[in-house]
């Protein structure tokens, strides 16, 4: 069992992660005209608290985790709230192809700096998306690796100039970024510390 697994059951009982999605959601929705997008997909959607978000705005939303538990708690979620237009979908992009759909948005909040490669993995996200779409990327900006601790192997957060070139090599373009919100988060050395996070978007 995968730690995202073992913490799926009690994901929502931090509110640092709905508050996160709540101020995420606040600045996509400022700056990506939600209501016109027919299709989008959240990839890593955790327990699908962003995208349940999007649910009034966006006509049909593919939340995509490869968590098989994360997925479970997403069903279960929308059969009590009665949503029809989110679809939850389990799927390693970063392993496995996916090709059943495209979309005019795909969007993720904290996933990329647990991507291992990140230029292949946004290959596949560029072929996904319809030409005129987005990406939406809300992730960490550089950190000093006191956000996981000991231990992490994926990435240290990101330099969003370097994160910026890497997109623009790929094919995507008109490439914009901001701060969306500071998370404050008590490392294991006991030190609660201030943690940026960008939300960047870029077009086909």
């Amino acid at each position: 069992m995968s730690s995202f697994d073992a913490r799926a059951r009690t994901w929502d009982e931090n509110p640092i992660h709905m508050n996160r999605s709540l101020a995420i959601a606040e600045k996509m929705e400022e700056c990506i005209p939600l209501k016109s997008l027919r299709s989008a997909l959240e990839y890593g959607a955790g327990t699908g608290n962003l995208s349940f978000l999007f649910k009034d705005s966006i006509a049909h939303i593919t939340t995509m985790d490869n968590s098989s538990e994360m997925v479970k708690v997403m069903l279960e979620k929308l059969d009590k709230m009665q949503i029809s237009n989110v679809h939850p979908l389990q799927c390693d992009l970063e392993k496995e192809e996916y090709s059943e759909q495209t979309f005019d948005l795909i969007f993720m909040q904290m996933v990329l700096h647990h991507v291992m490669q990140i230029k292949p993995f946004l290959e596949k996200c560029f072929h996904l998306l319809n030409v005129g779409g987005s990406i939406a990327i809300a992730d960490l900006y550089t950190e000093d690796g006191s956000f996981h601790g000991a231990g992490f192997d994926g990435h240290l957060g990101f330099d969003i100039e370097e994160l910026s070139k890497t997109l623009l090599s790929i094919g995507y373009s008109k490439i914009e970024h901001e701060q969306c919100y500071d998370m404050l988060k008590t490392n294991e050395s006991g030190q609660t510390k201030s943690y940026p996070i960008f939300l960047l978007r870029a077009s086909k």
